[in-house]
């Protein structure tokens, strides 16, 4: 670029460019001044140096980054370089409103470039290096805007958050950005190495260049102060905050036309004091490619923090999403994600995000040789932040670090208010401490459902820390213990409570999800300790709560509660573990569904008087009996006994109240859903399965499974036109969603109409979609039947008598009624399969599939050409 005329405004850091105003950061200003008042001389670096950064010890690149940076302004012809000596200005640049003053001498100390430059007189006292600012625009904008409208500002947050950094860039900017603030320039005193509160006032003094007189020392600053325009930032106030409060108060009241900003970990709690609380920086939440990764902050400053090393780092799609996981991780805190980094090109970020559990230890020294000593490792950044801590507030976040994620503050107040830790610290005073813990940033409040009260959660790099102080206190058992008895306490209400009708089974389940990190902890703690109570009060609501996306936990917690339902246990709690069990396992673990279910209900009736299994017995008691004969009902229907299940479903609905809200009927009704549906009572099946829709509804579910029961029960009425539409509305419902497992049936009862309708190529693009859930929920021998269907219906014998095999001898292993769909297709393979291949070859096509396996099974049912033999018995 080039420019024909430049103005230099020093009392209003101003430049012009042919009359535009070209933005310049304050250290590049202060060295186009210095030049600009020799124009045409020879200005040594050693001057410039002390020009710009008075009396600061800096490093040779700091001048020659702040020249490319006035180069890349305002082009390569305006400065050249004389090797070795120094810089000249060769371009016309009239100075307005300031004397020309010798560049080559230096200004004598604290006195800046010269007499005639009050802005130079005044040093900024900035940090003599700062890194890029990365990822903090929206930051940046936010508090230049705050401070427009507000004269005191205090950037809030964590130790390690960046806070310093944002300030300082914002002080570098601002005569440019908002000169009307700070006629009188900007200047930063950095209180850290402070441990005397009364020292502050001269401290302050020194950092603006001025002299105060005798007397009461804050006073005597407020009168010198008093008629300054300008932004003064007071940073890490954390260490002091009363006697900062106290300053700034002064300060505000003395000199009306000067603001403040200040860094620190609480707020100042003065009234005029706006916080700006500066949060992590964003990280990917999920896999992504290195082109997306380098869209979020975590990641650019990961990577500008490795490649910093001097050694090979670089970005890949193959690594891309293991440095997201790292960033998340980290929580988004710049100092930790930097000190990770440092190590990443030596470790490699596979080891390295293996090896964050040791975080504390890991991530140090900071490269940054200028960074104070609170941040040259993580773990002094934590002490720094924790000695901070008056005592009450030091053991509640010690003790925070037994919850494994967020909790509510009634939950962590039962936790860690516990009498039996033996000292003083009640309900109010650990509401108290959490208060004061939010304020410093240390733990971070969570709203994670606008309908449920807050949630409050250390940052994992600060629960790592406290888990050392905990353990170094002696009160880690004691406080594993206290948790998981609270756990079980909350799990024994929540399971109560849904079946109470009081809240909608999804807001159930939402709930619910906040708390499966605790479950889980609770449950590792009571198998460690043998506490089989805690253990199964646990497990019997985690195992109503899973969501079908976690199938295989449910399924390996079911597997390990199981021999854990002892005799000595409470008869009510042995009774519902049973219950759920039978629940867990009633999809794809049907003979040990049923043996679960015939032990509840055994148990319910121990529970009741004798002369209680009448009609009459409406009680808690009755409702038990009533949800174990549901249960066993349905439990002997799909495992093919539907006459002996017309009993038990006799009997509940004899106990059934009609006044019982809809989470205690539903039971019954899909009871009797089963009953008719492999009873071939289709019509009836269709009624009940509409008047499910309904109930499900009520009790506050989105009816995604009820209508994906209602589709099949269409299909089996007849009517395959309607369960088609019906079905693929469904899936286009719940496509993008994260009920997979509605999706996965939905996909699986719209492939069974469009295919009874002969959609061929509409189905098998369904069948192709659901395939893989069919998988990951232990449904391939469902997806088989209609793999085979296809089979046969693209003419595909051999595939379909091998599929036929495949999904015949699933249902067999698994003692599994075939219902009424599956087996019309079945049939339809059978009989298409047979016609094209001749009995015996479908008998040797039909007994090799049954050694069909895992994906063998998909790859054979969505190819194109039929398959041999040999091929389907691999």
């Amino acid at each position: 670029m080039r420019f024909g005329r430049f103005e230099l405004q020093p009392n209003e850091r101003r430049l012009l460019a042919d009359g535009q105003d070209v933005p310049l950061g304050a250290r590049a200003f202060d060295l186009l001044l210095a030049l600009a008042e020799r124009p045409g001389r020879l200005v040594s670096k050693r001057a410039l140096m002390e020009f710009v950064w008075p009396g600061l010890v800096v490093q040779d690149n700091n001048l020659a980054a702040q020249m490319s940076a006035l180069r890349k302004a305002l082009g390569d012809q305006v400065v050249v370089t004389i090797p070795g000596r120094g810089y000249r200005l060769v371009a016309p640049v009239t100075t307005v409103g300031a004397a020309p003053v010798d560049a080559a001498t230096p200004p004598a100390a604290g006195a800046g470039a010269g007499a005639a430059s009050p802005l130079l007189r005044l040093p900024t006292r900035l940090p003599a290096e700062l890194q890029p600012l990365l990822g903090r625009d929206d930051d940046l904008s936010s508090l230049a805007a705050l401070l427009d409208r507000h004269r005191l500002v205090s950037v809030v947050g964590v130790g390690g958050m960046g806070k310093s950094l944002l300030v300082a860039h914002l002080l570098e900017r601002l005569p440019h950005l908002r000169p009307q603030l700070c006629p009188q320039g900007v200047c930063w005193v950095e209180l850290t190495p402070m441990a005397d509160a009364a020292a502050l006032p001269a401290a302050v003094a020194a950092a603006l260049g001025v002299q105060i007189g005798g007397g009461e020392p804050l006073q005597a600053l407020c009168s010198t102060v008093a008629p300054l325009a300008m932004v003064l930032a007071l940073d890490n106030a954390e260490h002091l905050s009363a006697d900062v409060a106290r300053l700034c108060r002064a300060l505000l009241r003395a000199a009306p036309r000067l603001r403040l900003l200040v860094t620190s970990q609480v707020p100042l709690k003065l009234a005029a004091e706006q916080v700006y609380r500066l949060g992590p920086l964003a990280a990917p939440p999920q896999a992504v490619s290195a082109a997306q990764a380098m869209d979020f902050p975590a990641v650019e400053l990961f990577v500008e923090r490795a490649r910093a090393t001097g050694l090979p780092f670089g970005l890949s799609d193959d690594n891309a999403s293991t440095v997201a996981a790292l960033c998340r991780a980290l929580d988004g805190v710049p100092l930790a994600i930097e000190l990770a980094a440092a190590r990443a090109p030596l470790l490699g970020v596979q080891q390295l995000r293996a090896a964050l559990g040791e975080r504390l230890a890991l991530l140090g020294p900071s490269r940054n040789r200028h960074a104070p000593a609170r941040q040259q490792t993580l773990l002094a950044a934590m002490q720094w932040s924790h000695d901070l801590l008056p005592l009450r507030e030091q053991t509640v976040f010690r003790r925070l670090a037994v919850m494994p994620c967020s909790a509510a503050l009634g939950f962590i107040q039962e936790v860690v208010a516990a009498s039996d830790h033996g000292d003083e610290l009640d309900a109010w005073a650990v509401l108290d401490a959490l208060d004061a813990l939010v304020d410093r940033s240390l733990v971070a409040l969570v709203m994670a459902d606008a309908a449920e009260p807050p949630r409050y959660r250390l940052l994992e790099t600060a629960r790592l820390f406290a888990q050392r102080q905990l353990d170094a206190s002696g009160e880690r058992a004691a406080l594993q213990r206290r948790h998981a008895l609270a756990v079980a306490s909350r799990a024994d209400m929540e399971y109560l409570e849904l079946f109470g009708g009081t809240i909608g089974v999804d807001a159930w389940l939402r709930r619910m999800a906040l708390e499966f990190d605790h479950a889980r902890d609770a449950l590792a703690w009571a198998r460690a300790a043998g506490d089989q109570g805690v253990e199964l009060t646990v497990a019997a609501t985690l195992l109503r709560a899973l969501p079908p996306s976690l199938h295989a936990e449910r399924m390996a917690l079911a597997d390990a509660v199981e021999p854990h339902i002892g005799p000595d246990l409470p008869p009510a709690l042995q009774q519902r573990a049973w219950l759920e069990l039978s629940c867990a396992l009633a999809d794809t673990r049907k003979p040990r569904s049923l043996e679960a279910a015939e032990r509840a209900l055994s148990l319910a009736r121990a529970l009741l008087p004798d002369a209680a299994h009448r009609s009459e017995a409406r009680g808690d008691a009755g409702f038990v009996l009533y949800l174990a004969l549901c249960r066993m009902a349905s439990a002997m229907a799909q495992s093919g006994d539907v006459a002996g299940a017309r009993a038990p479903l006799a009997e509940a609905l004899a106990l059934e109240d009609t006044a019982w809200p809809a989470q205690r009927l539903l039971w019954a009704a899909e009871a009797a859903l089963a009953v008719a549906r492999l009873g071939g009572e289709t019509a009836q099946a269709l009624q009940i399965g509409r008047h499910l829709v309904k109930l499900d509804r009520e009790r506050g579910s989105d009816g995604s499974i009820a209508l994906g029961n209602l589709i099949d029960h269409e299909l089996a009425a007849g009517d395959a036109a309607a369960a088609a539409r019906n079905g693929a509305a469904l899936v286009a419902a719940l496509s993008g969603s994260r009920h997979e497992y509605s999706l996965a049936f939905a996909r699986i009862n719209l492939c069974a109409a469009l295919l009874a309708q002969g959609e061929v190529a509409q189905a098998r693009e369904v069948l192709s979609a659901a395939w893989a859930p069919a998988i990951a929920f232990d449904l391939p021998h469902v997806v088989a039947a209609y793999l085979a269907q296809l089979a046969a219906l693209e003419q595909r014998p051999t595939a379909a008598a091998q599929l036929l095999g495949c999904a015949e001898h699933g249902y067999q292993v698994r003692a599994e009624a075939v219902e009424g769909n599956e087996a019309a297709a079945m049939a339809c393979s059978r009989a298409l399969a047979a016609a094209a291949l001749g009995n015996a070859a479908f008998r040797r096509a039909h007994a090799a599939g049954k050694r069909l396996r895992g994906q063998r099974i998909g790859e054979l049912g969505l190819g194109r050409d039929d398959d041999a033999l040999a091929t389907g018995a691999q």
